[in-house]
């Protein structure tokens, strides 16, 4: 069996992922749960075989370079495998997440509205955060799709490995994924202000030049969607600020509260009433006090604000939980390990 053949089977079994190692046969995670298949266990070199053979040359030596390697591999029309190999122990080992056949749009998908909103702007900044593998690039995608069923825009996404293809609709939409199509998210963003497209895709962005370029962009009266590796929205908020350190600062936090619309934070928890995960959100909508907070860097105050009663547009993962909870939709032991304060389950 080759790669080509177990992404196929894992996918006809309706896997998210598959795992290959040394000493084990491939395991399959579905709906956040193991499946141990009954084949073979794999010796380190029959793994590393089955693994070089999808990966070519080319990728072979950057893998043996950089002892990890990340890329996208095609198995069926519209659903592409994110591959993620690296060495452990001395023997190869990959891990790779199978991409949804079709991206929902964002009701369909537990996105707040007030998401959904947002992107409909044409100017301003728009901010996913999630820990891997919790379902940022598929909201991404979602919003993207959004916008390709609504209205006519230049739509350019910059991605670190393309999870869904995009077919024109209203839109007109490119995709670049670094490695593939541009050496670096630093290159392509210098590129994108010469291609000139009304919306701006970044997946993620998570470095301090990448945040500044992407905030630039939405300077000139564009609209940007970034997705942060963050837990929770004021995380992704202090990666922000921190992104411009010195006389830039204040300039930077400005633009910052000038540009920012929402900040929404997502977490897919297992379900207690029937198989799968359940979608829960934090959310941050930028308004005018909000914005000035911002401009001051007062992170603290606005972390006050997120858990005021009366506020609106706004809400934190705990409260999110919590009503899941209270609804049935997850159990203690789920509630306990998502919630900041475990003391309010017990109240």
């Amino acid at each position: 069996m080759d790669i080509t053949q177990l992404l196929t089977f894992a996918i006809d079994n309706g896997a998210d992922e598959v795992i290959i190692s040394a000493g084990s046969p491939p395991v399959l995670r579905k709906e956040g749960k193991f499946l141990f298949t009954k084949m073979d266990s794999l010796s380190g070199e029959g793994t590393r075989d089955l693994i070089y053979a999808a990966l070519g040359s080319d990728r072979v030596e950057r893998l043996e370079s950089d002892r990890e390697l990340h890329f996208t591999y095609a198995v069926r029309e519209n659903r592409p495998c994110l591959g993620s190999v690296y060495f452990e122990r001395g023997d190869v080992t990959a891990v790779f997440r199978i991409a949804p056949s079709s991206v929902p749009l964002p009701a369909k998908l537990g996105l707040p509205s007030l998401v959904a909103d947002a992107v409909r702007s044409t100017q301003g900044l728009v901010v996913i955060a999630s820990p891997p593998g919790h379902g940022k690039s598929t909201a991404l995608g979602s919003l993207v799709e959004l916008i390709n069923s609504e209205r006519e825009a230049a739509v350019l996404t910059i991605e670190e490995r393309v999870t869904h293809p995009f077919v024109n609709r209203k839109s007109v939409i490119h995709q670049r994924e670094v490695g593939r199509d541009t050496l670096s998210f630093r290159n392509a963003l210098r590129a994108a202000v010469r291609q000139d497209p009304d919306v701006l895709v970044v997946d993620p962005m998570n470095d301090a030049e990448t945040i500044r370029r992407v905030v630039a962009f939405a300077g000139r009266g564009h609209l940007a969607i970034a997705s942060m590796e963050a837990d929770y929205v004021i995380e992704a908020l202090e990666k922000l600020l921190d992104a411009a350190e010195g006389k830039e600062a204040a300039s930077f936090r400005r633009q910052l509260g000038a540009l920012l619309l929402v900040v929404a934070a997502v977490r897919l928890l297992p379900r207690k009433d029937a198989p799968g995960r359940i979608p829960a959100s934090e959310l941050l909508r930028v308004d005018t006090d909000i914005a000035r907070l911002i401009r001051t860097g007062d992170v603290k105050t606005v972390a006050k604000r997120m858990t005021a009663p009366d506020e609106t547009g706004v809400w934190t993962m705990d409260s999110f939980v919590l009503k899941l909870h209270e609804r049935g939709l997850v159990d203690d032991e789920t509630a306990r390990r998502y919630l900041l304060d475990r003391d309010v389950l017990e109240s």
